[in-house]
């Protein structure tokens, strides 16, 4: 199995967002990209619900940032747990800035 050092995070594990200690405390640095797909709300509460990804080549592009370190793979059972059953992890190809494409994992709504 190859290994992976990408998490490309669309929702409230970003910079800034609600969730965001959960990689704060894993050394590694970001960068902006996107995916194509479509992006749905699911549930809702307090906080508005969360979103959730559809990945389709045909879809709208759903910015987002790619979290890449080295220890990621330490880490990512613990990021699964708190995803929940309503994701699975995949590989997809995100799109940077710049044009250049990079493997990642990403959590993608069942």
């Amino acid at each position: 199995m190859k290994k992976i050092t990408n998490l490309f995070v669309y929702g409230t594990l970003q910079k800034g967002k609600q969730h965001e200690r959960i990689l704060k405390k894993i050394n590694g640095r970001w960068k902006k990209g996107f995916v194509n797909g479509k992006l749905l709300n699911l549930n809702s509460g307090s906080d508005y619900g969360y979103p959730g990804l559809k990945l389709d080549k045909k879809g709208s592009k759903i910015y987002g940032m790619i979290f890449n370190s080295k220890d990621l793979t330490y880490y990512i059972k613990k990021i699964d747990k708190f995803e929940g059953d309503s994701y699975k992890r995949v590989i997809s190809k995100i799109k940077l800035e710049d044009g250049t494409q990079v493997e990642s994992y990403l959590y993608e709504i069942k």
